[in-house]
């Protein structure tokens, strides 16, 4: 997977958001001292925020994210098959209405073994069991003037998700709440199993071979980024109608498991063009209504701590710098962002390069890229020459041979001058930039 840049790209950032913490012990004002300024510079327009049952987030922590532009998606990760009844969350379902909340996601991943108890799990007619559970909460969240959002399923889980989305809704319909279905989102998660992002694009209709709990090599199926689009498609099978949804742990492979900085940030940076209207063909439609990207931040003993965003305010990952950088006109959180962003390269360079009649790229920084990562000396001595200049960034050979003009970071060890004469070939003008990190610098700021 290759991340074009152009220098007039715009990234579009109102459906972007992020997981706060996988917790609920971090609502406290000094959390929102904390994080609220993160939030802002990231550009963050939605954040999803784990709430239990037994008491509300608090109304100051709330308020204070819509008044910045951010909003809230709640999500109440409620037990199976002792799940509380309406009356039992009708005071903290009426508060998060009165501060001002809209949607409420109900459960996590209710087609999972792990989130019911042993007994729980074996019994039969387990959706329906679901549904009785499910049924009265929506209906009280409708009543309160929010939004109910049916759970994000595991892609695949131990309970088939599609068959167990589809027999939900046909559920629901056959107990006389249609127009519940009609006032409803669904959610999705967005791991990518370690496959491309666009694995499974297309959903059923391009892949109608794909059946449950069978891995076909030839073909793809709903565990993947695009777990959306197989959603929708059985809302639309079931309902005749598309349902608002609400992406859910994008970025990473699957919980517990990050990439690579490097290739986070591309991974990143490609969902959110993707994230842009007519962006390509697989461009995520409007009815995704938001896209939250996993995770903030964590407790260093925590499993989720690996995939955190931020290690601590002042310790974070290259894709958070990358956004932070991104000039945003006036204040909206809903403005078009241009974004210089760091292309990563996710494959072989084996292929020969191309010579090309012209060239998209106009100007091209290649910057090695070790076994380990990107060198910090490289992206320091270079910033300024970025900042002046602001060219695409990124590791590839391959994909520097789109541009007009290439400046190289690094010697003969990085990247030999047989490899340098193909970008000629390929009509680029190359310069080599090398020596150790003052002379880097020094003959950067000459140019």
């Amino acid at each position: 997977m290759i991340l074009k840049s152009k220098k007039t790209r715009e990234l579009i950032t109102g459906r972007v958001g992020i997981h706060y913490f996988p917790d609920t012990s971090h609502y406290t004002n000094k959390d929102l001292s904390n994080w609220l300024p993160v939030l802002q510079r990231l550009k963050c327009a939605w954040l999803v925020l784990l709430s239990d049952t037994s008491r509300a987030i608090p109304e100051q922590f709330i308020t204070a994210l819509i008044k910045a532009g951010i909003t809230p998606l709640v999500h109440i990760p409620l037990p199976l098959p002792n799940t509380p009844s309406p009356a039992d969350l009708k005071a903290i379902l009426a508060a998060y209405a009165r501060w001002g909340v809209k949607h409420i996601i109900l459960f996590d991943r209710p087609n999972d073994m792990a989130n019911w108890s042993a007994a729980g799990w074996v019994q039969q007619n387990l959706v329906e069991r679901f549904v009785d559970r499910f049924l009265p909460l929506a209906t009280a969240t409708v009543k309160a003037e929010m939004m109910p959002i049916f759970p994000p399923l595991q892609p695949g889980g131990s309970y088939w998700d599609l068959s167990f989305l589809k027999q939900s809704l046909q559920s629901i319909q056959r107990r006389g709440h249609s127009s519940l279905i009609k006032q409803m989102g669904l959610a999705s998660y967005a791991f990518t199993f370690n496959h491309e992002l666009d694995y499974g694009a297309g959903g059923p209709q391009k892949w109608p071979k794909s059946l449950p709990y069978i891995t076909d090599a030839q073909g793809q199926d709903q565990r993947g980024f695009f777990n959306f689009e197989w959603l929708q498609a059985t809302a639309r099978t079931v309902c005749d109608q598309d349902l608002p949804i609400f992406m859910l742990g994008a970025g990473i492979r699957e919980p517990g498991q990050p990439y690579s900085p490097e290739v986070h940030a591309g991974i990143c940076l490609s969902i959110m063009e993707m994230l842009k209207e007519n962006s390509s063909k697989t461009a995520i439609p409007d009815y995704v209504i938001s896209c939250s990207f996993y995770l903030l931040s964590a407790e260093p003993d925590s499993e989720e701590f690996a995939c955190a965003w931020y290690k601590s305010p002042e310790d974070y990952l290259p894709v958070a710098d990358l956004l932070m950088q991104a000039q945003v006109p006036g204040a909206s959180n809903h403005a078009n962002v241009p974004l210089e962003k760091a292309d990563l390269l996710v494959e072989a360079e084996s292929t020969p390069i191309k010579s090309f009649t012209g060239h998209p790229i106009d100007h091209y920084l290649l910057i090695p890229v070790y076994e380990w990562g990107v060198a910090d000396f490289h992206l320091d001595v270079t910033r300024a020459f970025v900042q002046k200049h602001r060219p695409t960034i990124g590791f590839s050979i391959r994909e520097a041979a789109l541009a007009r003009r290439v400046t190289v970071i690094g010697g003969e060890q990085s990247f030999p001058e047989t490899s340098l004469e193909e970008l000629r070939r390929s009509g680029s003008v190359v310069e080599r930039i090398s020596g150790d990190g003052t002379s880097i610098a020094t003959q950067l700021a000459e140019r």
